[in-house]
């Protein structure tokens, strides 16, 4: 489990559960998460389902983390410290 090293007040943080269903678009085999967030951001996320944005937490959760993986892949991530190596390098302004 992932612990921020500053600490926070108890009463800020909601743990959250996280299950992959049968409406996933990953089938097979799944695994329950449990998380810890900001009440403030739990507060959001349940403000998104009361009106409607979204069907349950478990559905936004399950999208948040797919575009996160989608977009943070080890082969983005470096072809963009590359470019950031060149930049560095040689500039480009």
């Amino acid at each position: 489990m992932y612990r921020s090293r500053t600490s926070s007040a108890p009463h800020l943080i909601r743990p959250l559960r996280l299950t992959a269903h049968s409406g996933c678009r990953y089938d097979g085999l799944v695994k329950t998460l449990s998380i810890q967030c900001p009440e403030a951001l739990a507060e959001r996320l349940g403000q998104m389902v009361r009106e409607g944005w979204v069907a349950d937490e478990q559905q936004a959760l399950i999208e948040a983390l797919r575009r996160f993986l989608d977009s943070h892949r080890p082969e983005l991530i470096e072809s963009q410290v590359r470019s950031d190596v060149q930049w560095g390098l040689h500039g480009n302004d």
